[in-house]
């Protein structure tokens, strides 16, 4: 019998569509994906217990990529796995000095210095606000670990 279902081929065909729907999926997410998509989705991890809004992250991530064009292939490859990113992410899995744990410090190190976060005292409960891209190098000297 030829046209007969049998275990074998539901499993088989099942498996083929998995693969099918799971490779449209991942490219239509590559096709859309931008270098931004990726920043947000650590900070949004990383930074879940503060009160931040989105358009922050968002503004943020552009100007974080204004710095560093150099990365910016990268870092659109990596935001094909945003969302992914934005729920778990690898850095407690990985060793010290891995290169992802070091993208990640840096990019939550940075947004925290450019937002009001240690001028406040560090504190959780209030909302936090943007002040402006922290670069050393272009940004006069604020007085982060003093509270107001």
């Amino acid at each position: 019998m030829a046209g007969k279902l049998t275990r074998r081929n539901l499993l088989l065909f099942s498996g083929l569509g998995f693969l099918a729907a799971s490779g449209a999926a991942l490219f239509r997410s590559w096709a859309t994906a931008t270098e931004t998509d990726i920043i947000v989705a650590i900070l949004r991890n990383r930074l879940r217990p503060l009160k931040i809004e989105v358009e922050i992250f968002k503004q943020f991530s552009v100007e974080y990529i204004e710095t560093r064009k150099e990365y910016a292939d990268r870092l659109r490859f990596l935001g094909t796995f945003a969302e992914l990113f934005s729920v778990i992410t690898p850095y407690q899995l990985l060793p010290k000095g891995h290169p992802w744990r070091r993208m990640e410090n840096n990019i939550v190190s940075t947004f925290l210095l450019s937002t009001d976060f240690f001028q406040n005292g560090a504190r959780t409960d209030i909302p936090v606000k943007y002040l402006g891209f922290y670069d050393p190098y272009r940004r006069p000297c604020v007085q982060f670990f003093t509270s107001n």
